[in-house]
């Protein structure tokens, strides 16, 4: 859903830049793209409602992020009294809305409830894969995770269950499902090559520093951001700390305690996650979605790398 939004907030933005803004309607009439945002999330929630299995959370998800991107794309226009859709904090606001909505889609993860849930929670989650596995089929993964949900649940529940779960026809992973395997059994063998930790500890502390130094010296001299003085000065703070945090990572590397250090590096490009790249957006605008793609690789790596040492000890 999260990704559905921001790739049509991006191709919105793209769009209208292209042509101009156009107004949809004539007269005194402007049907605004938050109009139809509104109709596909209540389409989406419709769909939630009416149908169950796994193709309709995929056509829940869609409708609604493409909903969630069209309407949040217009927030400047309802945080203003002159309708401002190019409202300067109205990037960042968007931002920390598909921020927040990734955060708490990985927090209420299924992985999350069969480790962590209580057993009525649990039995309730593998009972719902169960249900929609009756309609759509279930993956051999999917099974297994359903399964291991169960584990402590009371015998009675556990075999209805488990019952539900042996007569859902077996379906075969999805194309996309084949390829993102793929594609994190390479990560897992490219992260774990020699050198691959020297490679991203050095990038990242050169960056980190680089980066911080540069923010420091815009923050006192006022140049060449003399009107976003307020978010230059916290970005220096925050990027300066996500600094001291990566010297502090690699000091730890350095000295054998890889788990501190992996979570230490995961802390600083956190911070830049969720705080800096919020008043970055305001600066640049979105613009900086280019600083995106080599902060999120880092942290899978250094994800990857954690769990990856946490298997062997």
């Amino acid at each position: 859903m999260a990704l559905a939004g921001i790739a049509t907030v991006l191709i919105t933005r793209g769009y209208l830049a292209a042509t101009g803004y156009p107004r949809i309607g004539g007269g005194e009439i402007h049907i605004g793209h938050v109009v139809w945002g509104g109709l596909l999330m209540i389409a989406a929630l419709t769909v939630a409602l009416v149908w169950a299995g796994g193709r309709a959370r995929v056509w829940t998800a869609l409708v609604g992020g493409v909903g969630i991107g069209l309407f949040v794309d217009e927030v400047g226009k309802y945080l203003t009294t002159t309708n401002d859709y190019f409202f300067r904090p109205a990037a960042a606001i968007i931002y920390l809305v598909f921020a927040a909505l990734l955060v708490v889609a990985s927090l209420l993860g299924r992985d999350t409830v069969a480790e962590a849930g209580e057993d009525s929670e649990r039995l309730a989650a593998a009972a719902q894969i169960a249900a929609s596995g009756l309609i759509s089929g279930l993956t051999p993964q999917e099974r297994e995770a359903a399964t291991r949900m169960l584990a402590g649940c009371p015998d009675q529940d556990r075999d209805a269950v488990l019952r539900l779960l042996a007569v859902a026809p077996l379906r075969a992973p999805s194309r996309v499902a084949v390829l993102l395997n793929r594609i994190r059994g390479w990560a897992d063998r490219v992260s774990a090559l020699r050198g691959a930790d020297a490679v991203f500890f050095v990038l990242l502390i050169l960056s980190h520093i680089v980066v911080a130094i540069v923010f420091i010296a815009q923050a006192a001299t006022g140049e060449p951001h003399s009107t976003d003085a307020g978010a230059i000065t916290i970005s220096a703070v925050t990027r300066s700390a996500a600094a001291i945090l990566v010297v502090g990572a690699t000091v730890m590397r350095l000295r054998g305690r890889q788990l501190t250090s992996y979570r230490l590096a995961k802390a600083a490009i956190l911070m830049d996650l969720l705080i800096t790249e919020a008043f970055n957006f305001h600066d640049s605008q979105f613009s900086a979605v280019a600083e995106l793609p080599h902060l999120l690789v880092a942290f899978a790596f250094f994800s990857i790398r954690q769990r990856q040492v946490e298997a062997q000890e």
